[in-house]
């Protein structure tokens, strides 16, 4: 099962997706994600772990799967939250 939350809010949809990193990789990610404006808000849960959290609006999630898609370019991978043990990469 995915650790994924959609919700209705004012009649905008959201998606809360929770992912494991490499904490090296999560400063340069957190400056990338933020330079495309409102497109999805990023927290950090636990740095020690890498473990991250990216809320965002329904409409923007092929943005927010291309942004990290193309992170495996700067060898940064992610791992869903729930899958983590198991190494599925995202």
């Amino acid at each position: 099962m995915r650790p994924d939350t959609t919700r209705a809010h004012k009649n905008i949809l959201e998606t809360t997706k929770k992912f494991v990193m490499d904490r090296k990789g999560i400063g340069f990610f957190k400056a990338i994600l933020e330079s495309y404006e409102d497109v999805a808000i990023f927290s950090v849960l636990d740095g020690k772990s890498g473990l991250i959290e990216i809320v965002y609006p329904f409409n923007f999630e092929q943005d927010v799967v291309a942004i990290m898609s193309d992170m495996k370019n700067y060898g940064i991978a992610f791992k869903e939250a729930a899958d983590a043990e198991h190494g599925k990469d995202t």
